[in-house]
C-alpha cells in the first residue's frame, strides 16, 4: 500500500489475485482427518471447495479495489472444476473473471491443487506494476514492483507463519481499543466476499455472468443473472 501510494504509478489498468494450494498442509495440521470427506473442506455448500477455502483472494482482490477507489465488485463470471462422487461434492479449481461498479475489470484464480503453493497478487497500472506474494521463500514474503523505465525493485519481508496471526490479533485489539476507523477485515468486507463467493457459484451453475445488486442487502435475492438485471 505505501509503495502504491507513494511512487507514480498511474492509473490502474487490472488486478489479478490468486490463491492456489494444495490442501495437502492443512490435512497434515490436522492429522484426525483422513481427508476432505470428513470436514466442511470436501463440501462446497459447507463453505469449503476452493472458492470458499481459500476466498482470501476474492477478499484481498477487494481490499486493492477499494484502496485504488475502483469500486465494488457487481459483475462476476465463474468456471470451475468440480469434484462430484458419493463422498464429496467441491470445487478444486476456481476461475473468476470480475468487473466493479466502476466498469473496472480483473480475474481471481483459487484451487487447491497447486503445489508449491502460489499465492499473489498483481497490480498492473500503466507506469509500472507491483506484485506481493505470500511465502515467496521459506522465511520471506515479498514484494516485486518496478516502474517502466527503472530497474525491477524486491523488498523481502521476514515472516514466519505465526506471525499471520500474531499481527491479525495485534489489528483486532486496534480495532477494539477504537484506534481506527476502519478494517479490511471487517463484517462488511466478508459479506462482500460471500457475494461474490455466492455469484460464482451461481455463475457456473447457470453458465451465465451473474450481477449483484448490494442495495438488496446481503441476500441471495440480491444476485441475478446479468441479462435479467439489465
Amino acid at each position: 500500500e505505501e509503495i502504491l501510494s507513494s511512487q507514480p504509478f498511474g492509473k490502474c489498468v487490472t488486478l489479478h489475485a490468486g490463491f492456489q494450494e494444495h490442501w495437502g498442509g492443512i490435512f497434515k495440521a490436522h492429522p484426525w482427518l483422513a481427508g476432505p470427506h470428513q470436514s466442511y473442506l470436501g463440501f462446497s455448500n459447507r463453505g469449503g471447495g476452493a472458492c470458499g477455502e481459500h476466498s482470501h483472494a476474492i477478499n484481498l482482490w477487494q481490499h486493492f479495489a477499494h484502496l485504488l477507489n475502483l469500486g465494488r465488485i457487481v459483475e462476476v463470471s465463474a468456471t470451475m472444476d468440480m469434484v462430484e462422487n458419493d463422498e464429496l461434492s467441491y470445487d478444486q479449481i476456481c476461475n473468476i473473471s470480475v468487473k466493479t461498479e466502476k466498469g473496472f475489470y480483473g480475474t481471481i484464480v483459487q484451487d487447491v491443487v497447486t503445489s508449491p503453493a502460489r499465492k499473489c497478487l498483481r497490480v498492473q497500472c500503466e507506469e509500472g506494476f507491483l506484485e506481493w506474494y505470500v511465502n515467496f521463500d521459506d522465511d520471506n514474503d515479498a514484494v516485486i514492483s518496478q516502474l517502466y523505465g527503472n530497474p525491477v525493485e524486491r523488498k523481502l519481508l521476514p515472516k514466519k507463519r505465526p506471525e499471520d496471526f500474531q499481527l491479525e490479533v495485534e489489528h483486532l485489539l486496534q480495532v477494539l481499543g477504537s484506534d481506527l476507523d476502519a478494517s479490511p477485515i471487517a463484517v462488511e468486507r466478508s459479506l462482500d466476499t460471500m457475494m461474490v463467493i455466492a455469484a460464482a457459484y451461481l455463475s457456473h451453475r447457470k453458465k451465465r455472468a451473474m450481477y449483484i445488486d448490494y442495495s438488496q442487502g446481503y441476500k441471495l435475492e440480491a444476485i441475478q443473472a446479468l441479462r435479467e438485471s439489465q
